[in-house]
């Protein structure tokens, strides 16, 4: 890896921030989302990234408390991509976000009972407050199951006027409400007046902040794309990168890199 990308952050860690994924980046890829933990050192450096560099963020689609039980409050912490946050030790939903919190606890019925009248077993469907996961990697036959809950997904998204997304071999319902890392990047960037901006990420889900990083970097921000590349990782995000690392282990390692 050329230093080179690294210099403008290291010269004023006081105007840079450090922004990442969680699933897949720092811990690994698990079958059931409640059994990933973060891989050993990962609070540390972020600890010590937090208080070195001006903003230190993780940016996830997992829910905050999450991330702040496993993470400590020495960063920030963005879950559910954007629509939770955390103040003073406490998860509360974005302005944006709370107006749909009734309409996604029917969803989630919703969603509970189809599944369930299903009869699949591995299939998991995730409580995010204001979003719902439909998970299917640990299913027996992860194509029918994958090809089932599309189904289902489509077919709340036209009941309950929802967006969707796919993340690694999942489905996500949403409000009608655009909630992503991009905007995270952009707003948390241009409040704090960085010089040089650096997002890693491992999914489909992470583009977007990526998308962030072109727009900083035309702005005159120093800026630098790390893709934590697997079997399941999308092709455009390891061709946009200036960094390629094999795992979250390696993720650790380019942020001791950076620090030393």
């Amino acid at each position: 890896m050329n230093d080179e990308l690294l210099a403008p952050f290291r010269a004023a860690p006081e105007r840079a921030g450090i922004f990442t994924d969680f699933d897949g980046t720092l811990s690994r890829i698990v079958e059931k989302p409640a059994e990933a933990r973060p891989v050993s050192g990962a609070r540390e450096v972020l600890s010590r990234l937090g208080h070195r560099f001006s903003v230190v963020s993780v940016v996830s689609g997992r829910a905050a408390g999450e991330l702040l039980e496993w993470l400590g409050d020495d960063i920030e912490i963005w879950g559910v991509h954007g629509a939770e946050t955390v103040v003073d030790g406490h998860v509360v939903l974005s302005k944006r976000a709370e107006p749909y919190r009734d309409l996604m606890t029917r969803v989630l019925t919703e969603a509970q009972h189809r599944v369930a009248a299903l009869g699949i077993e591995g299939v998991v469907v995730e409580d995010k407050r204001v979003m719902v996961g439909l998970h299917f990697r640990a299913a027996e036959d992860v194509e029918r199951a994958g090809a089932l809950l599309d189904g289902i997904a489509d077919d709340l998204v036209q009941e309950f006027g929802l967006q969707r997304a796919g993340g690694r071999l999942a489905f996500e319902l949403r409000p009608p409400e655009t909630f992503t890392k991009q905007d995270i990047v952009l707003a948390r960037t241009r409040e704090a007046d960085l010089e040089a901006v650096l997002f890693a990420g491992d999914d489909l889900v992470d583009l977007p902040a990526f998308d962030a990083l072109d727009t900083l970097a035309s702005e005159g921000v120093a800026t630098v794309r790390v893709a934590v590349a697997s079997d399941e990782a999308p092709t455009e995000l390891v061709e946009r990168a200036d960094v390629v690392v094999a795992g979250p282990e390696e993720t650790i390692e380019f942020f001791e890199r950076l620090l030393s």
